[in-house]
């Protein structure tokens, strides 16, 4: 689909509303539309440190770890690291989406191959007036980059409508560790957050994807994301919000290959007054695909969390399984679990389980009789059940998730 095709589309659905989650009028933000395409970076590294340390903080990114990342969008702004020019050395491309645009043809068959950009007014944004930002990332075929590529979505200015298309591609056989935090500086009331991500998995590779929102009060968040997964290919994702946000809502859709595999565990800590409406959807197209969708659910204050899951079995010898758990914590915070299985070969095995509850007073108890304070028992047991094993996460990836799990169950960053 050429250029002007997509715009014409767009435009036809940027007044669509998504069947999902609080209506946000795109009116009241600064979307802005300055085409990005220059290849040298639009921050230096001191700028990125001095706006965005406070935002980054609250990932529990220190400013050397900040520095680091391959790629950081600050609002509108981009900067790229030369940290990547070992890869690059070995094929791997790690820039802009609107440059790669520019350098590469092939990648226009990318570009909106598995979103539609007429889902809803919020894609319809991101083409209209996203600029080519958001970052676009292909390890080329055989190469396993083991240590994890880090990228950063800061928010440090109010009614800043951050959006942003970005494009991962691991081809046949390769191996990506991705990493991506987003989060707004304290000081910030109001802005937007649209992120549009198409993640292909080529036959045999793997992407491991951990992406971690730390928000504030005022700010609307609408990722909207699609993912491939080639023939024996693998993808595993974890995602965790632990902040106030004014709402947020992402059902992302994974489509599977013969034998592929996907695991995704999200962890949902609601708080304040926020409207939480996540979830997750595999179609199990290929014989032999597999798909487990696991979340817990943390409710507190006055948060509301809606909690999705779905798994379509198409093909013989398919495996489904989805598991919602919610611990509420306050007697006016609200949780639902919405799981559906769908199946349409009888070959096709699929299960669930949810349940939503509270803290026992027998495990505090307990926990107390052995030495521990009752916050500490508390903080122990919440810890406890924010944690998820997450097959084959990599240990740097795994490291970042469990001390955001610490921080978490002792009431820090919150």
């Amino acid at each position: 689909m050429g250029f002007e095709e997509l715009r014409r589309r767009a435009e036809e659905a940027l007044s669509r509303e998504s069947p999902y989650g609080p209506p946000i009028d795109l009116s009241k933000y600064d979307l802005g539309n300055k085409l990005v395409t220059e290849a040298t970076p639009s921050l230096t590294i001191d700028e990125v440190v001095k706006l965005g340390s406070d935002a980054a903080s609250r990932l529990g990114l220190s400013k050397d770890s900040l520095t680091e990342a391959s790629y950081v969008q600050l609002n509108e702004a981009l900067l790229y690291r030369a940290v990547v020019e070992g890869l690059r050395r070995r094929g791997v491309v790690v820039m802009s989406v609107g440059e790669a645009l520019k350098r590469f043809k092939w990648v226009r068959k990318y570009y909106w191959g598995l979103m539609d950009v007429g889902t809803d007014k919020y894609t319809a944004a991101v083409e209209l007036y996203g600029g080519g930002r958001g970052y676009f990332i292909y390890v080329p075929p055989g190469l396993k980059v083991k240590s994890p590529i880090y990228t950063c979505l800061l928010i440090t200015s109010d009614r800043t409508a951050q959006l942003v298309h970005n494009i991962v591609i691991v081809d046949e056989g390769a191996e990506l560790n991705l990493i991506t935090g987003c989060a707004t500086a304290r000081r910030v009331g109001g802005a937007l957050h649209i992120g549009v991500s198409e993640f292909y998995v080529g036959r045999g590779a793997k992407l491991t994807f951990a992406m971690i929102h730390a928000w504030g009060k005022g700010i609307h968040v609408r990722p909207r994301t699609a993912v491939r997964v080639g023939d024996g290919g693998e993808y595993v994702s974890y995602y965790v919000i632990y902040s106030d946000v004014r709402s947020i809502q992402q059902y992302p859709k994974v489509f599977l290959g013969r034998d592929a595999r996907y695991y995704t565990a999200s962890i949902i800590v609601g708080s304040g007054k926020s409207v939480y409406d996540v979830g997750a959807e595999a179609v199990l197209k290929g014989e032999g695909s597999s798909a487990e969708v696991i979340s817990r659910v943390v409710g507190r204050d006055e948060s509301e969390v809606v909690a999705r899951a779905r798994i379509r079995g198409e093909a013989r010898g398919t495996k489904g399984h989805i598991e919602c758990l919610g611990l509420q914590l306050s007697p006016k915070a609200r949780i639902s679990s919405v799981p559906e299985l769908v199946s349409l070969n009888e070959d096709s095995r699929l299960t669930h389980e949810a349940a939503i509850g509270r803290i026992a007073e027998e495990e505090i108890e307990y926990l107390m009789s052995r030495g521990f304070t009752e916050e500490e028992a508390k903080a122990l047991i919440l810890r406890g059940f924010m944690t998820v094993d997450v097959p084959g996460l990599p240990d740097a990836t795994r490291r970042v998730i469990e001390q955001v799990t610490k921080m978490l169950s002792e009431g820090g960053g919150i």
